[in-house]
């Protein structure tokens, strides 16, 4: 029989990326050796250390049994302490931390914990999908706020309407960013904190890449004073670390988002096995030059190596300053799509603008999550602009 999906469920726009898969794989079974720079997966190993402190715990009966539904204290404690020293944040690890099976689960559930049908949330275009994903999931609705090349993909907060902010009950933001790699200055998150204590929304600020910023070091949007007062940040050790598969991140915050999370998220989910939440635990307590500066490096000679090569190609690159993502215009403003499945057919997975908003067409973005042979085998394979 053929069941039909919920009504909520079919709302959801098309995945873009589960298309992006399945052409791939035809071209694949036709013997094209594909080099992918869709998805934004380290290709680098979990530090040593860390993988370590895993099989060490993991030996210990007592971490074999069900984790606290907010997390270890202890891995809360490391949380609170990581956020002092990269921060200057001082948060509460009772009150104010709670861990997440990755931070695309907790905004998911986020969305659920805080926002009724009818309500609207403000999401950046271009921007992750799981925001307009989440919003839709709760019944809510999306408005979009650009993000744009000659403002370096910062937004202007003086360009959405005072009606917008009277009505929506929530903000994401997300900087460092994916896909385009932009950074913000701290005036940034200011003036969305005065607002927000204007019109009474909630922000919700997605900070994975938080120790990906090369040039000069990313501010947190909690640094901000106030800032706890109106919103959480939600952090990851899958791109600081290299530990995507592992599925631990953490979030910070209002006391009573925090609670309505630790609700939504105890009513569906029991946890992380308890010895991965006491390896990034060891993480975030470690040593930065050993465990976070050798994979930082590597993923600055891979952005300064693709970025020259597609330069000299005469494509146009955004240069953030962060992320392992490059934001690149497409040849004479293509269709993103269009464009990225000739690339394919050249064996460049590459992911299209439009899979991340209206405002992505006419870019595409490159994932560096592959050895420096592949970059420059793709240099190789890329058409010149003026081709």
């Amino acid at each position: 029989m053929n069941f039909k999906a919920s009504l909520r469920i079919e709302k959801l726009p098309p995945y873009i990326f589960s298309d992006i898969h399945r052409k791939k794989k035809m071209l694949m079974d036709q013997g094209i050796q594909m080099i992918d720079l869709g998805m934004g997966d380290p290709d680098l190993a979990t530090p040593r250390p860390i993988v370590d402190e895993l099989l060490r715990t993991a030996q210990e009966t007592e971490n074999h049994h069900y984790p606290p539904y907010n997390g270890l204290e202890s891995f809360r404690k490391a949380v609170s302490t990581w956020m002092e020293r990269r921060f200057s944040v001082i948060c509460d690890p009772q009150k104010e931390v709670i861990n997440l099976i990755g931070s695309k689960e907790g905004i998911a559930n986020f969305a659920q914990a805080v926002l009724n049908p009818g309500d609207f949330c403000l999401i950046p275009d271009p921007g992750y999908p799981v925001y307009t994903n989440a919003v839709l999931l709760a019944g809510a609705s999306p408005v979009y706020f650009p993000l744009k090349w000659e403002n370096r993909f910062r937004p202007d907060w003086n360009e959405v309407p005072e009606e917008v902010w009277k009505t929506i009950k929530l903000v994401f933001i997300n900087f460092p960013n994916n896909p385009t790699s932009a950074t913000v200055e701290i005036d940034t998150y200011r003036e969305l904190v005065s607002r927000a204590q204007r019109y009474g929304f909630i922000v919700c600020s997605d900070n994975p890449y938080s120790e990906q910023s090369y040039d000069t070091m990313a501010p947190a949007f909690l640094q901000v004073p106030g800032a706890k007062d109106v919103g959480i940040e939600f952090f990851s050790c899958s791109k600081t670390y290299n530990m995507t598969g592992w599925r631990v991140g953490f979030a910070v915050g209002n006391e009573s988002l925090i609670t309505a999370l630790y609700r939504m998220k105890s009513a569906i989910d029991t946890g992380i096995f308890k010895p991965i939440q006491l390896a990034a635990s060891y993480a975030l307590l470690g040593n930065e030059r050993e465990l976070v500066n050798p994979s930082k490096e590597v993923f600055q000679y891979r952005r300064n190596l693709m970025k020259l090569g597609l330069e000299k190609l005469g494509y146009e690159v955004f240069d953030g300053g962060a992320t392992f993502y490059l934001w690149i215009r497409t040849p004479r403003h293509q269709g993103s799509m269009k464009f990225c499945e000739d690339l394919m057919k050249r064996g460049i997975v590459t992911t299209p603008g439009i899979g991340f908003g209206k405002m992505g067409e006419a870019y595409f973005r490159m994932s560096l999550t592959v050895p420096e042979e592949a970059i420059r085998e793709v240099l190789k394979r890329m058409p010149p602009v003026d081709a």
